[in-house]
């Protein structure tokens, strides 16, 4: 009952998603294409979002030596430090979940795609709810469907579009009555695979002799979406730059005593968590919700392996130049006293 107050409240984020996929088919044809043309849209209407992360990152790297400071300064007083960070990073225009925002983003897009996934008859084709009732009465009595698929029409309308495009009688004569239009019958495959199944990963049903050539490639897909997402992660990991030498994070591993600062990094304890909490959440739903959620997801962690080259290539490197230069200006001081 939550979840649907929940998606009810969205509605109308449900409703814009599905009217921009439905014009996109109309001009594409092709279901599997509007997936990637949409999360490539969105994806450039982000780019501003996700430059300003890379500017606040930079930035919160660059205030670490201050950061410090102030820790040492006030090492009695935990919430003073607190607060006197707090000032300089807005002084500085850093905010401390600005690295987590992108990440929030999508998962709100997630939650917006919801619906138009599960509903593409109503949503992307634009099919009222009382005609989807009536073409489910209709497949009902022909026996082309179960009895309680009348009590799914409101939540899941992908099989109703894969009974009237198995039945042509049905789909002639929901025509007749002006329940649907031929145009608005969706063709859900991609590359061979049905977008419109659930991937499973039961071995009986994913080897089964009648099954295995609709749920074995949906399967890999699934196995596909998990290593772009994790190329996707070790690339925003290993881009990450920070203000300490090699030297001074491996003696920071090896010392108890900086456990606890880093726990207390409030920034990096959202953007970890978020980290873990989105594959999770896309593993689940990719045996949740038909593949198209998968194949959106495939895409949108390529897109993100893109970004994150570039990134590298014009923030992430000038910026470990710039700490690289600043490092050796302060072991020059450490050798020449060590001279002395």
């Amino acid at each position: 009952m939550q979840l649907h107050l929940f998606l009810s409240i969205l509605s109308p984020l449900h409703q814009a998603f599905g009217s921009i996929m439905g014009w996109l088919y109309g001009w594409l044809q092709n279901y599997g294409l509007v997936l990637i043309v949409f999360n490539f849209a969105i994806k450039v209407f982000l780019i501003p979002t996700n430059v300003r992360m890379q500017k606040n990152m930079a930035r919160q790297v660059f205030l670490q030596d201050d950061i410090n400071e102030i820790k040492r300064v006030y090492a009695d007083d935990p919430q003073m430090a607190q607060q006197v960070q707090m000032d300089l990073m807005k002084n500085a225009g850093v905010s401390m979940t600005g690295g987590c925002l992108p990440q929030i983003i999508q998962f709100m897009i997630i939650i917006a795609m919801y619906e138009p996934i599960r509903r593409p008859l109503h949503y992307i084709a634009g099919v009222s709810q009382e005609n989807l009732n009536n073409i489910t009465g209709l497949l009902i009595n022909q026996g082309h469907l179960p009895e309680n698929a009348m009590r799914l029409a409101a939540t899941n309308d992908v099989n109703i579009l894969a009974a009237l495009r198995e039945n042509a009688s049905a789909l002639a004569q929901s025509i007749q009555n002006g329940w649907i239009e031929l145009g608005q019958v969706l063709d859900l495959k991609f590359l061979g695979m049905d977008l419109g199944k659930v991937p499973s990963f039961n071995p009986k049903i994913v080897f089964g002799a009648e099954t295995r050539s609709t749920y074995l490639p949906l399967l890999i897909l699934v196995i596909v979406m998990i290593i772009t997402m994790f190329i996707s992660n070790r690339l925003i990991k290993i881009n990450q730059v920070s203000a300490k030498s090699k030297e001074e994070i491996d003696r920071d591993k090896r010392n108890p005593a900086k456990e606890g600062q880093q726990a207390n990094d409030q920034a990096a304890a959202m953007n970890k968590s978020m980290m873990i909490f989105m594959p999770l959440m896309m593993l689940w739903l990719s045996f949740t919700l038909p593949a198209a959620m998968t194949l959106y997801w495939i895409i949108s962690n390529m897109f993100a392996i893109v970004q994150t080259i570039l990134s590298n290539i014009y923030y992430v490197q000038p910026a470990r130049e710039i700490l690289d230069a600043r490092q050796k200006e302060k072991q020059i001081p450490r050798r020449r006293r060590k001279s002395e």
